[in-house]
């Protein structure tokens, strides 16, 4: 496997990176004193971190709990609409079957339907699913009934559109999808799953100076490493027991699961994408009950596509914050918290959470998208630094999220901070139905 993107990435080129970024965010933090916030018309743009998307699919049930619906019942706001969908979403929403061994299927072989599509005006949620930054500009239609259709409805771009409201608050949080395709795809290729820097910061610089021009509030996020998402990090690069997690030794020893080259490298990373393979046998030696067939490039990232993915991402969130910063647009550090909730977990009454995939709290079924616990953390971040600017927003209570399923609302199937460990090793392979699959393929739109 290779990188065109930086030959010499190492690993240590992003810790540079993120020096560099978290001093510039710094200076951001010290924005001007008596800065107030007014949400009377808020307008959120983003991609589906911030249309709420959750355990694969946009549905009601979590779009009403994503970070900017919680942002506007915090702050009073009435008439926050959104682009909801009925149960069991678009595409259909993934559950959890059984919990040993993990399966996880669609919750149904239809999807849900569009409720608000006779609204109007433009939503005030204008999150768009596999968004990039330069699609706030550039795209009305995507065709087939893609997101793009289902929340734009063909009627101007999400920044034109959001801008229309003549918004008094504005949240900015996108650029995660001009990266997540080289997650999803195992292929860090410049121009191709990784968005050029230049194109990049051109974009996000035309967007932030369409919000400043509008005059409204605005705060913006930077992005969170996505190689560290469950997606991307829950199988380990070696053969493990399917019934029980546990490694599998001969003479003591681990046995790496096979790829292109030959045995995997110990810091590969393997996506959920490689599920199904593994359990039909690929990637594991004959002599171990295996096909013998090798895992292919799309399911794994080796060492040099991590280290420019991450390089990518350190230098997209320079990119953030120096145009922010130019333009007096607070930025939340979203990556340090990110990068903190992966390293020692998130403490909630007395509960850890973490970034394990379906027991730690805070990533839902998919991998990559959060749970409605997940969310609730997210807009108390979000809270917390609006109030630092002049807001005074009541945090979301917790509490009631905390008594709901771990990765779906409604569901008490995994309870939060509960673990799956199981011969002291990790949960064994998640076996995906082939339904449950396609239903993942279409909420990455990436994933091919």
């Amino acid at each position: 496997m290779y990188s065109r993107v930086s030959p010499e990435g190492e690993l240590r080129m992003q810790g540079l990176a993120s020096g560099a970024v978290l001093a510039l965010v710094a200076v951001l933090t010290a924005a001007p004193a008596g800065a107030q916030t007014n949400f009377t018309t808020y307008v959120a743009f983003g991609d589906s971190l911030t249309a709420g998307m959750s355990n694969g699919a946009l549905v009601e049930t979590h779009q009403r709990r994503s970070y900017p619906a919680l942002l506007a019942a915090q702050a009073g706001v009435s008439g926050f609409e959104q682009p909801l969908v009925s149960e069991p979403g678009i595409p259909t929403e993934l559950t959890l079957v059984t919990l040993v061994p993990p399966v996880i299927a669609a919750k149904a072989a239809k999807q849900g339907e569009p409720r608000r599509l006779d609204l109007a005006r433009p939503y005030n949620n204008l999150g768009v699913p596999a968004a990039k930054v330069s699609d706030l500009l550039t795209r009305v239609t995507e065709g087939g009934g893609g997101f793009h259709d289902l929340i734009l409805r063909g009627r101007g771009t999400a920044l034109a559109q959001g801008l229309s409201l003549k918004p008094t608050m504005v949240t900015l949080w996108i650029g995660s999808y001009d990266l997540l395709g080289a997650v999803v795809n195992g292929r860090a290729i410049e121009g191709v799953t990784l968005t050029p820097v230049a194109s990049f910061r051109a974009a996000y610089q035309s967007v932030v100076d369409a919000i400043k021009q509008s005059g409204a509030f605005a705060v913006a996020a930077n992005l969170p490493d996505v190689t560290t998402i469950p997606f991307a990090n829950t199988i380990q690069p070696i053969v493990v027991s399917p019934s029980t997690g546990a490694p599998v030794r001969v003479n003591g020893q681990t046995v790496a699961l096979i790829g292109p080259d030959g045995p995997l490298p110990a810091n590969s990373l393997i996506t959920l994408a490689a599920a199904p393979l593994l359990l039909k046998g690929d990637g594991i030696p004959v002599a171990l009950g295996g096909t013998g067939r090798a895992l292919p490039n799309e399911v794994i990232l080796d060492l040099g596509e991590v280290a420019a993915i991450r390089e990518r991402v350190g230098q997209y969130n320079q990119a953030i914050a120096e145009i922010c910063q130019g333009a007096g647009i607070p930025v939340l550090d979203i990556h340090a918290f990110f990068a903190d909730a992966v390293a020692h977990g998130y403490m909630v009454g007395g509960i850890t959470l973490t970034s394990a995939f379906l027991s730690g709290g805070l990533f839902s079924f998919d991998g990559a998208h959060p749970t409605d616990l997940g969310y609730a953390v997210i807009a108390n971040e979000w809270i917390r630094f609006i109030n630092s600017r002049g807001g005074q927003l009541t945090e979301v209570n917790l509490g009631p999220y905390l008594g709901v399923g771990s990765a779906t609302a409604g569901s008490a199937t995994a309870r939060a901070g509960a673990h799956i460990t199981v011969a002291g090793g990790r949960a064994p392979w998640t076996a995906f139905t082939a339904e449950a699959y396609d239903a993942l393929r279409a909420a990455f739109p990436l994933l091919r």
